[in-house]
């Protein structure tokens, strides 16, 4: 069965918050970057929350692509976080040693 990730934005005054659920691989990280990408141009400045809660799993590719989307948009002085990482995806970000680079972990 393919991969799929499903997605909802929600903007506010203080920040952009994509809400993501599904598996991110490497068959959805294209879908994954541009996402990513046309959020943080919404609303340039608002932190970018990535609500990791509905994700079920993640590689290699889906973790090079939010160090890659949080390096561009720090580049353009904005912020992007990881937040509602569990389970699987936690452990694997954990594993990978970008868990601190990439996550809230307030």
């Amino acid at each position: 069965m393919p991969s799929q990730l499903n997605h909802r934005i929600e903007y506010d005054s203080s920040v952009v918050r994509v809400c993501l659920s599904g598996e991110i691989d490497l068959a959805v990280v294209e879908q994954l970057h541009e996402l990513l990408t046309s959020s943080s141009r919404q609303q340039p400045g608002l932190p970018l929350r990535v609500d990791m809660g509905g994700v079920t799993f993640i590689d290699s590719s889906g973790i090079r692509a939010f160090v890659h989307a949080r390096d561009r948009v720090a580049a353009g002085g904005g912020e992007l976080l990881l937040v509602n990482v569990a389970g699987m995806a936690m452990r694997v970000l954990q594993v990978t040693g970008v868990y601190g680079y990439l996550c809230e972990t307030r």
